[in-house]
């Protein structure tokens, strides 16, 4: 049987792979809420008529299912899209293996805003201006070090923009460590907790608006497909292909620190997702960010809301932050890239 010739081998291929990354994503969305700290009545959950009644009379179990569990599971899907699409990113513009949201320092910037916000706005206002501080800071912590790579000359160069990442990531460290200091052991403690990142407890405002950034912030990278392609590549052979590098550098930059810094913003910082997800969906898609970008961030959904699935489970009944679960596998992850690196 012919082929339809309007359909291009490359479409037909890259369909079938975000094919199976979403029916991967989606077997991961429906076991995880199967698990967790608190064990469920199966058979009252799936009974209709307890649905029928008034939530304040509906029986425990789906309370929890409703208010806990679906929550978390799908702040967890976007966060983790998000922070595998910012990895993408950063990745290909610095052609480093080892980028991610923290090479920047952005997580860290976002973290020092979000706990600002958290040891002097008043708690009613708390949830609107952590986001705000939390991309407030993230932008200027890019904004510096873009300045801080471009004091040698026009350009900025992918090594000095990691280096330039790597110190102002000290600078962030010490601002925390002074946050930490001057608040009282109550606020110390929650401070501590919420740097270990968590998908826990999280609203449904938050859901929406970090789900609307990563659709909005997929659209802009799909249509920067070719420019990464080519940054990938090199800068010289870029500049030469008609690529504006130095405009389309800032552009994706800023748009992958924004994405980056809402997930710190409501979850406090999450290691490795942004560096393991690429990596892992390059081997099976090949490096064109077209047929990448979105396999990435299905790819990226799935492994946070497993990962979460082992915090919720792992000491049950008691709960572990799900970026103590991303340290241990991203750790091992982050050493092997080194010595491949260094072997290379």
């Amino acid at each position: 049987m012919n082929r339809d010739p309007r359909t291009p081998p490359g479409l037909r291929r890259a369909a079938g792979l975000w094919l199976a990354f979403a029916v991967v994503l989606a077997i991961v969305l429906l076991s995880a809420p199967l698990l967790g700290s608190t064990r469920l009545d199966w058979s009252v959950v799936f009974q209709l008529s307890n649905w029928a009644m008034s939530p304040a009379e509906r029986p425990p179990d789906i309370h929890v299912l409703l208010s806990a569990r679906i929550p978390r599971i799908l702040f967890a899907a976007v966060a983790g899209a998000a922070l595998a699409l910012a990895g993408c990113v950063y990745q290909a513009v610095l052609r480093n293996d080892l980028a991610d949201p923290y090479t920047l320092g952005v997580s860290g910037g976002a973290s020092v805003g979000a706990l600002l916000a958290f040891q002097l706005a008043p708690v009613a206002m708390t949830a609107l201006l952590a986001p705000i501080a939390a991309f407030a800071t993230a932008g200027a912590g890019v904004g510096l070090i873009l300045l801080m790579a471009r004091s040698r000359g026009p350009r900025t160069s992918p090594a000095t923009l990691i280096l330039a990442g790597v110190t102002l990531n000290f600078l962030f460290g010490a601002c925390i460590l002074s946050i930490q200091y001057i608040g009282d052991p109550y606020q110390t403690t929650m401070v501590l907790r919420w740097l270990m990142g968590g998908v826990d407890g999280i609203g449904s405002g938050a859901i929406v608006f970090v789900a609307i950034l990563v659709l909005l912030g997929l659209v802009f990278f799909q249509a920067q497909a070719r420019p990464l392609n080519l940054l990938s590549l090199g800068e010289a052979s870029a500049h030469h292909l008609g690529v504006p590098v130095e405009s389309t550098r800032i552009a994706t930059l800023a748009a992958a620190s924004a994405l980056a810094a809402s997930v710190v913003a409501y979850a406090g910082p999450i290691g490795f997702i942004g560096l393991m997800v690429p990596h892992m969906t390059r081997r099976i898609t090949g490096a064109d960010h077209r047929v990448l970008l979105p396999a990435a961030a299905l790819g990226g959904a799935a492994l946070l809301v497993a990962c979460d699935t082992i915090a919720r489970t792992i000491l049950s009944p008691a709960e572990m932050p799900v970026g103590i679960i991303t340290a241990f596998a991203g750790a091992p992850f982050f050493l092997w890239l080194l010595v491949r690196k260094d072997k290379g």
